[in-house]
């Protein structure tokens, strides 16, 4: 992808929007080279130059995508809350504020967790299970599991949220409608705390 990176930034970011906005809309077996090359106003040819083939394309925006979402968390506001419920709070506030900021992200994002394609359906897992990790790691840590009722649920909870978050996703079939998501996790994180906290840790 040397002959990608050499391009203008400006260029880039028109041929990679052009190819998250087509993945999204069409899904990974549908989507065609030929279709993004017109998209960005390019060849077909110049396409293949640039990526080499539509698995290398689709593997190049995912990580991408995970990559710039990365960014979007602030590590240190995050480690300066104590509480577990309130990290993954502010968390799910800077995702959103990014995926607001680069509405292609959060397209390609939305489709690609229900993406059904066998041809990279071993790159999303392994590239999603990754994404786990590293909020589990941001967001959850050891000093966390004492104010459960059960320290053995802090994880199971994690896992629950994470799960929850790709049942959200799923429903989005067009824009997401972040307000409501906010507004639901809000609740749910709430009611979590309280049936899942010590009674101290409610205060």
């Amino acid at each position: 992808m040397e002959k990608f990176f050499a391009l203008s930034e400006e260029k880039q970011t028109t041929i990679r929007n052009a190819a998250l906005a087509c993945f999204a809309k069409h899904g990974y077996e549908k989507a065609s080279i030929n279709d993004i090359a017109s998209a960005a106003g390019i060849s077909k040819a110049s396409m293949f130059q640039y990526f080499g083939s539509k698995p290398a394309l689709y593997e190049y925006l995912l990580h991408y995508c995970v990559s710039q979402m990365k960014k979007a968390y602030d590590l240190s506001i995050l480690d300066a809350n104590v509480d577990f419920f309130d990290r993954v709070w502010k968390a799910s506030v800077m995702k959103v504020e990014n995926l607001k900021r680069f509405p292609h992200v959060a397209a390609f994002i939305t489709s690609a967790t229900t993406e059904p394609a066998e041809e990279v359906r071993t790159l999303l897992q392994s590239t999603l299970a990754d994404g786990t990790d590293f909020t589990e790691t941001m967001v959850l840590h050891p000093e966390d599991c004492a104010k459960f009722k059960r320290p053995e649920d802090a994880k199971l909870v994690f896992q629950m949220l994470i799960l929850l978050g790709y049942g959200i996703v799923s429903r989005c079939e067009n824009e997401m409608d972040f307000e409501s998501i906010m507004s639901e996790l809000e609740s749910i994180l709430k009611m979590l705390k309280r049936n899942f906290y010590k009674e101290e840790y409610l205060q």
